[in-house]
């Protein structure tokens, strides 16, 4: 469920970033920031969180696959941690950090539920 909620978080924030000018008035933390570069920087990371919404929801459908889900789980709860300190060191504004917090330990908390079933199954 953690992955589907992912998805559309990072799709949402993906969306804006592409196709709405000013999403730097919806959010907190942007400031009055303008120009070309800035215009840039939007769209490079409403690309990116459409990319990872894109992972999560691959994961999502190839749970089954072990693999597949460690991999996705433990990247983006890295990402999420990193993206902790980013916000926490040059956001004046908290909130996106307590929403890469949340994202980060409830992705943390799937990898490790799923680590944990294989670790108390004995091999054959």
């Amino acid at each position: 469920m953690i992955l589907l909620l992912h998805t559309l978080i990072q799709g949402v924030i993906g969306l804006l970033f592409l196709f709405y000018p000013a999403v730097g008035d919806l959010l907190p933390g942007f400031g009055d920031s303008a120009g070309p570069s800035f215009v840039l920087l939007q769209k490079l990371y409403g690309l990116a969180a459409l990319f990872l919404g894109g992972l999560s929801l691959y994961a999502y459908f190839r749970q089954s696959d072990d693999r597949i889900f460690y991999l996705v789980t433990l990247s983006l709860s890295i990402y999420h941690y990193a993206m902790i300190g980013i916000q926490t060191a040059y956001n004046p504004d908290q909130r996106f950090a307590l929403l890469h917090f949340l994202l980060a330990i409830f992705l943390t908390g799937q990898y490790l539920g799923r680590r944990r079933k294989s670790w108390n199954t004995p091999n054959s």
